[in-house]
């Protein structure tokens, strides 16, 4: 089970369509925009100036940028402008100690810079303070011998995307165990408020290997449903989400989606969407029937102007747009 989860990522690009093939025969929409590396980009690599595999990203209000290094186990973090990162949290050799992370997949910071970390290979959410050199577990179930992954209330199955909202409830993407689970302040379970425990299909009370979650003022959580190619609302105490963006089939026409893996919703309500099958960001306004590319959407390659299969978004206050670009080892900004 353990090394099955360990390798879920590292085969995603191999193995994306092996249920999500696209289906449509329209022309993928372009962008004339252009990115600009702002971290990493010289190789895959564990050197200050490298990362390797970069599933997710996060800019704080200072404009410091936090990069998930899923292959080097590690959380970077990236000055405005600067040519190397330090390491935050993990960096130690991949492992189950409290100063070690494995294949970490999604990243939260609040307001106090203290980071939450979907630490995927360990089956656990890792909470690490400012400065703290050992993260603390606080979610999923503990073991001294190490990873105990699962589908009890306690346990996760590769969690891969994490939220905390202002009353500090902690919402993780438990990929594996099809379902969105909400952890309080504190609490040695979670609950699940999205989806059903093990149980994966396209219905609308259903998730399938979700990626990733937001959840706006008002309570309402969005998913990432990645094998179902869609984004999906579930309204604060609801039994069933509904569709905001895709159609619920892969394509690269401008409503559809393909192997979707992350979101970032700004305070007008757009949606930004990774979406890695087609190597483009879509914005979806609120309501939109389909999205508009604000970044790639260019064929994989490593240019300026392409992606090459992105994993993790971040729009900043100004709208500049930010991009793990997992197979370019680069994260990518994007000005709007």
């Amino acid at each position: 089970m353990l090394m099955r989860n360990i390798l879920k990522f590292t085969l995603l690009s191999i193995l994306l369509f092996s249920a999500c093939k696209k289906s449509d025969t329209a022309e993928e929409p372009k962008t004339t925009k252009t990115g600009v590396t702002v971290a990493g980009g010289n190789g895959a690599g564990s050197a200050a100036n490298q990362l390797n595999n970069p599933s997710d990203v996060f800019v704080d209000f200072s404009g410091n940028i936090y990069v998930a290094d899923a292959k080097n186990d590690r959380i970077q973090k990236w000055a405005p402008g600067a040519t190397i990162g330090t390491t935050v949290a993990g960096g130690n050799g991949r492992g189950y100690g409290s100063n070690q992370l494995n294949n970490p997949q999604g990243i939260f910071l609040d307001k106090n810079g203290t980071i939450y970390i979907a630490d995927s290979g360990n089956s656990r959410v890792q909470k690490w303070a400012a400065g703290a050199t050992n993260g603390i577990t606080i979610a999923g179930r503990s073991s001294p011998t190490g990873p105990v992954s699962g589908g009890g209330p306690d346990q996760f199955d590769y969690p891969s995307g994490v939220f905390v909202d202002a009353s500090d409830n902690l919402y993780v993407a438990d990929e594996g165990n099809h379902r969105i689970q909400k952890w309080a302040p504190g609490a040695t379970s979670g609950s699940t408020v999205a989806g059903r425990v093990r149980e994966n299909g396209n219905a609308n009370n259903l998730l399938h290997k979700p990626k990733d979650v937001y959840v706006d003022s008002n309570g309402a959580i969005f998913v990432v449903d990645h094998q179902n190619c869609r984004i999906q609302k579930w309204a604060q105490g609801s039994t069933i989400g509904t569709t905001v963006a895709g159609q619920n089939k892969p394509g690269s026409a401008a409503e559809f989606l393909a192997g979707p893996t992350n979101i970032f919703i700004d305070q007008s309500g757009n949606i930004f969407i990774s979406d890695l099958g087609n190597n483009r960001i879509q914005k979806w306004t609120p309501g939109g029937a389909a999205g508009i590319t604000v970044a790639g959407g260019n064929e994989s390659g490593s240019g300026p102007n392409q992606l090459s299969g992105p994993t993790g978004v971040f729009a900043d206050a100004a709208g500049n747009i930010f991009v793990a670009d997992w197979g370019n080892n680069r994260i990518q900004k994007w000005v709007q």
